[in-house]
This record gives C-alpha cells, sequence and structure tokens, in this order.
C-alpha cells in the first residue's frame, strides 16, 4: 500500500538563483560548463549533462552545486549508485547543502540502503528542522527497515508541518492498515482521496482496506475510478481480481488477471493468482500453464511449485 519515496527538483534553483556565478567558480569556463549541463538535463539529455558537469567539476572541484547537479543527472539516467558518490561529496564540500542530504537519501534508499538514507535525511533535518518533505522520505526509509512506530512519527510530524500532504497521509494510512487499525486507516485514506481526487493510488489503496475488510463491492468502485484516473495501472486490475474472487464472480476475475498481465506480461502476482483461480475452479492445465510461466519469471517461486505438486496429484 506505501506510496513511493517524494522527488523534488531542486536542481534547477542552480541557475535561476545564480548560485553558480563565474565568481563562486573562480572559472568563468567552469561557470558556462554548468549552464551547459543545465540545458542538457532540462531536456533530458543526461549523458551530454555528466559530460559538462564532468568538466565543470575538474575546472571547480571545490564548488558543491556540480558535484550536486552530476548526481541528479546521474540519478534521472538510472544510474543510482554512481549519483550517491557525487551526492557524498556536495554534502562533504557543503555540510549544510539541505537539497544535497534530500537527494542522498533518496538515492540511498532507492539502493536498500535504507540506514543510509535515514542518516542522510536525519542530517537534513538537523538543517531545516522545518523540512516536510525530509520527514515524509524519512518515514519511508524506517518503514522500509520494518520500523513501522517511528515511521508513523515521522508521517505525523509531516503533517503536522503540511496539514494537506496527501502522500503522508496515504502511506500514515499503510501504516495504520499494516497493524489492522482499519477504521484510522480508512480516516488517512479518506483525506487523501478528499484532498487528491485524482489521486489513482490513494483510490486503489482504500479499495485493498475494503478488500481486507470484506466490503469488495466498495472495493470494485473504488478500482474502476484508479482505473479510470490512471488507466497504465496494472495493480488495480489485480486487486479487482481479488475482489471478483471473493464475491464468488471468478470469471471477472480472470478477464481483470488478462488486464493486469497485458500492461505488464511479467507481472509474477497476477500469473499467481490466475493460476490459483483456475485451480480453484479446476481448470488444471490452465493453472499449471500461469504455474509454470511463474517459475520461468522467478525460478524459487514455492507457491507456484508448490501449486504444481497439487495440480499432478489431480486425478484426470
Amino acid at each position: 500500500m506505501k506510496i513511493g519515496s517524494e522527488v523534488r527538483n531542486c536542481f534547477l534553483l542552480v541557475v535561476l538563483l545564480g548560485t553558480l556565478s563565474a565568481a563562486t567558480l573562480g572559472q568563468n569556463t567552469a561557470s558556462e560548463h554548468l549552464k551547459r549541463g543545465n540545458e542538457h538535463y532540462r531536456n533530458q539529455n543526461y549523458t551530454q549533462a555528466i559530460a559538462s558537469f564532468s568538466e565543470a567539476i575538474r575546472l571547480s572541484p571545490r564548488s558543491p552545486e556540480p558535484w550536486f547537479n552530476r548526481g541528479q543527472a546521474r540519478y534521472y539516467s538510472g544510474d543510482v549508485r554512481t549519483s550517491i558518490g557525487d551526492f557524498q561529496q556536495a554534502t562533504a564540500l557543503n555540510p549544510n547543502y539541505v537539497d544535497a542530504w534530500f537527494q542522498l537519501g533518496l538515492a540511498r534508499n532507492k539502493t536498500g540502503d535504507n540506514a543510509g538514507a535515514i542518516a542522510a535525511y536525519t542530517r537534513g533535518l538537523s538543517i531545516a528542522s522545518g523540512d516536510s518533505q525530509l520527514y515524509y522520505n524519512r518515514g519511508i526509509a524506517y518503514a522500509d527497515s520494518g520500523r513501522d512506530d517511528l515511521a508513523l512519527a515521522d508521517y505525523n510530524r509531516a503533517l503536522q508541518i503540511n496539514a494537506n500532504y496527501t502522500k503522508a497521509f496515504v502511506n500514515r494510512g499503510a501504516v495504520h492498515y499494516r497493524a489492522k487499525r482499519y477504521d484510522a486507516a480508512l480516516a488517512d485514506l479518506n483525506r487523501a482521496i478528499e484532498l487528491d481526487p485524482g489521486y489513482a493510488e490513494a483510490w486503489n489503496n482504500r479499495a485493498v482496506l475494503y478488500n481486507t475488510t470484506n466490503r469488495s463491492q466498495l472495493a470494485l468502485q473504488d478500482l474502476d475510478q484508479a482505473i479510470k484516473l490512471d488507466p497504465t495501472l496494472k495493480k488495480p486490475h489485480l486487486d479487482k481480481a481479488i475482489a471478483y474472487n471473493k464475491l464468488g464472480r471468478n470469471s471477472e476475475a480472470i478477464e481483470s488477471l488478462n488486464n493486469a498481465i497485458k500492461l505488464d506480461p511479467k507481472y509474477v502476482s497476477a500469473y499467481i493468482f490466475r493460476a490459483a483461480v483456475y485451480f480453484d475452479t479446476r481448470k488444471f492445465d490452465l493453472s499449471k500453464a500461469d504455474a509454470e510461466q511463474v517459475l520461468r519469471l522467478d525460478p524459487k517461486n514455492k507457491f507456484a511449485a508448490d501449486l504444481l505438486t497439487k495440480i499432478a496429484a489431480q486425478p484426470r
């Protein structure tokens, strides 16, 4: 149910605020490389942006901004691990660089280094204690570490700072959901949808809650809305299948799973659930085909392996 980390584009502030003047860099050519890099970045030409920022770093290695900007370009090009070194260098050169601490936390969290992300966000908060996004992202890192109590405290703090922080309501709702505090979870998801009726993931999360609490008809209504808002999302189709299955409407469940797989032909969870529905409806050949596909995608999947054993034991 969790919504991902907040991303903020602090990159262009470098040019707009004029912080990278020739005087700051000590090299007019370094400033020009920064400007060219910014243009490449705006156009999502990340390879060229990285080259320009690298040249600016060569000419003015003690300036934190080109390190930060190169880290941004690397991060958004998909080279997240390498971006970490650039963000670290930016914070070493300017220990009060809040945006660099923010992005360092984001990159570390994305690579699975939750402890490192928490440390970076905490350092940022020591400089900017009123930054709701830092609290929100640290909450995600705590949740990813299995420390929901600390995640809850950070989401609460983020909402104290920004009472209309939709994503914080959604993620706080997820913490309540995992703790089976379903009324509190529902209140948070209702508030998120009230704040942003176009937020498809909030509708999807409320549907998951409705499915869990045996209100599958309400879940279907929310899932239809989520799909209407964002037809590219695959998970609402899986959750629709779960709702239909709970209601005994298995042909519609299969149709929803087909739609999920059309959106993502490698969607393991959809194949698993479709295999289970086929098994329960005694369509063993179809169940077997889906279980085998799961094992092609995820060779260590125990559910699929066990299901194949059960299928083999069925009288024909």
